[in-house]
């Protein structure tokens, strides 16, 4: 499949987050098989730190159903709901900044996992509300 295609739908899925949750943290496929081209989406929102993972899950299950195509779907392999304080996320927060914009990483181990191939859509630290 096209990453052009799958960049599209998944900014529509980006916005549909933000529009009913508000700010996305971190919001990434990562390879799950590079050869195959099946991925890792792995999500991190403040609106989905104070929810429990079911209903996280379920948002974006349900945000993910409504804006991929059917060919975009079967190429999501594992749905990753992290909280915006994992070392993960925050690591990633400060190596990668996107906003508006993708980055394509290729062989970097970022606190711990090794990324062999990921498309960055969002990647910033959030300010936290007074």
């Amino acid at each position: 499949m096209d990453n052009e295609v799958l960049v599209k739908e998944f900014r529509k899925t980006i916005k549909g987050i933000k529009q009913e949750k508000g700010p996305v943290s971190l919001f990434m496929l990562k390879a799950f098989d590079a050869d195959i081209g099946d991925w890792n989406l792995i999500v991190s929102a403040p609106a989905y730190d104070n929810l429990n993972l079911k209903t996280a899950l379920t948002h974006l299950i349900t945000l993910l159903n409504k804006h991929l195509s059917q060919a975009s779907l079967r190429k999501i392999i594992q749905s990753t709901i992290l909280k915006t304080s994992d070392p993960f996320v925050k690591e990633m927060n400060q190596v990668f900044k996107a906003t508006n914009t993708l980055k394509y990483v290729h062989s970097s181990v970022i606190s711990g996992v090794y990324l062999e191939k990921a498309i960055i859509f969002e990647s910033h630290r959030l300010l936290k509300k007074q």
